[in-house]
């Protein structure tokens, strides 16, 4: 049943639905402003016509029951207050899905601008991470923040492969949808869906190189194109990958050395250094909360809990004979000294301020306070710009000169999706999630037999991309990112509002 939209609400949201790759690109505040608006919309056009009969899907009624499970849980937390405004708006990523599919079905030329609209922006996005990655500096002058990372246009946020991999499921559906009416834009789109499959791969992001990787897989198995071409792309996207492998060190360190140090610590002789540790806070999370965990997002504020701390394998050694920055890397690139606080002959207190600064997009005035004590012997004031992290060198009062510390595995999620819902939902809520992915799984499998023995095809590319993206983002054996992010929301609720879309339509390869 069609919601029907007035005249403006339509206008506006089909304007607003076209930028929101491109929103997702710009920051959290652009896309949270268009899901906004598009969700009210939705809902206000749902009451005022009174067709709630939209509302009567099983998968609606699925993700209302698990916000409801998430709001109960959230209620009784001891840490309400912290996390009630995102699990209270949860709600919203789902109507943002039924809105998503709602507009189309209103008009479905929706579909193809939306498709265009799409197509573009990740040709904009390739472009510039291409630019970067050969250049040093994107198309504003945005500079790399690490030499074996790309970020693009998202800046130091390095998720410049976590957003293609999120996004290009959607664009090989809607490709394999159009290739018959948008011929000639069909073959563009192919060249820009491998251009920006490598592209992932040169960002460094391993996890979503890996990911794409599966959800590829599994769309060139069941997709209706002849076998002569699906091996024509399998060998030149995978001769292209062996070249730059072979060719740039940086790369090979990253996917060969540095995983290897990330698999297995050879100093600690560690599984998982880098993870386990924080899986094991995890753990005793649940462990304590079994069937209702600790609440959405809490990993953060209970992590450092005696019950539940975890260290490092590897311990810290602290020179305590030097003041060092601890803001974090990507603080420390926005940083600017406002006025340096102490010269060199000053005795200095824990938490006496050493230097105002503020940050180069917020005027805000901060201080920087000391977490050390004794006489400053020098000071590192060569730039008004922070580009170093050590501020003074100090004979320590009372102290030693080094200190071996341990280090908390504390976080602000333990970087696994599964692991984070058993930890913060419990039980419960990790079998909501969890049943997802297993069905998803099954209607994958029971296509491809069917395809297989049967000969039989009863989905079209964007129902198989779609369903493939799921899986690959629900998939259990990867590192993720915070599973109640809310721009880890969008991304993967917008190409729900295509599948829900699709599913009930049932169009065949237009």
């Amino acid at each position: 049943m069609n919601i029907k939209f007035n005249r403006t609400n339509y206008k506006v949201s089909i304007i607003l639905l076209m930028f929101l790759p491109a929103a997702l690109v710009a920051g959290p505040f652009p896309s949270e402003i268009i899901i906004n608006f598009l969700w009210i919309a939705f809902l206000y056009d749902v009451i005022k016509n009174k067709k709630f009969d939209v509302f009567k899907n099983f998968i609606f009624l699925y993700f209302l029951l698990f916000f409801l499970y998430l709001f109960i849980i959230a209620a009784s937390s001891e840490i309400f207050e912290e996390i009630a405004l995102n699990v209270v708006f949860y709600f919203r990523f789902i109507l943002l899905a039924f809105a998503i599919c709602e507009i189309i079905k209103s008009n479905e030329n929706n579909l193809k601008l939306l498709y265009i609209s799409l197509s573009l922006t990740i040709f904009i996005v390739v472009i510039d991470g291409y630019v970067q990655f050969l250049f040093e500096k994107n198309t504003l002058g945005f500079v790399k923040y690490r030499v074996d990372r790309i970020s693009g246009y998202f800046k130091e946020d390095l998720i410049l492969g976590s957003y293609l991999f999120r996004i290009l499921p959607l664009l090989i559906g809607l490709t394999l949808l159009f290739q018959k009416k948008l011929k000639h834009f069909t073959y563009f789109n192919f060249l820009l869906i491998i251009s920006s499959s490598i592209l992932v791969f040169l960002s460094g992001e391993r996890a979503s190189f890996i990911l794409l990787s599966l959800a590829l897989i599994i769309i060139l198995i069941q997709i209706n194109i002849t076998n002569k071409i699906k091996l024509l792309i399998s060998i030149f996207t995978l001769s292209t990958l062996i070249f730059i492998f072979n060719s740039n060190n940086i790369i090979f360190d990253r996917y060969i050395n540095q995983l290897k140090a990330h698999i297995f610590s050879i100093k600690t002789k560690e599984f998982l250094p880098n993870y386990l540790p924080m899986f094991d806070t995890a753990y005793k999370m649940f462990n304590e909360k079994k069937f209702i965990g600790f609440g959405p997002k809490s990993f953060r504020y209970y992590c450092s809990d005696k019950r539940f701390v975890t260290y490092f394998p590897q311990t810290k050694k602290i020179d305590n004979t030097s003041i060092t920055i601890t803001n974090s890397w990507k603080e420390l690139r926005r940083l600017e000294v406002n006025k340096i606080l102490v010269k060199v002959g000053d005795i200095i207190e824990k938490g006496d301020s050493l230097f105002s600064y503020y940050y180069s997009n917020d005027d805000k005035i901060n201080y920087y306070l000391s977490d050390k004590e004794g006489k400053i012997i020098s000071i590192n004031d060569k730039s008004t710009y922070i580009q170093y992290s050590e501020f003074a060198k100090i004979n320590p009062l009372n102290s030693p000169n080094v200190i071996i510390k341990k280090i908390n595995s504390c976080n602000t999620h333990p970087h696994n999706i599964y692991v984070q819902l058993l930890a913060e939902t419990g039980i419960i809520g990790f079998i909501f999630i969890f049943t997802i992915f297993c069905y998803v799984g099954f209607l994958i499998l029971r296509n491809i037999i069917n395809i297989i023995f049967y000969n039989k095809r009863s989905m079209n590319g964007l129902e198989i991309s779609m369903l493939a993206c799921f899986f690959s983002i629900l998939w259990p054996l990867s590192t993720s990112g915070n599973f109640f992010n809310n721009w880890m929301n969008i991304i993967s609720f917008f190409p729900l509002g295509f599948y829900l879309y699709i599913n009930k339509s049932k169009v065949k390869d237009i």
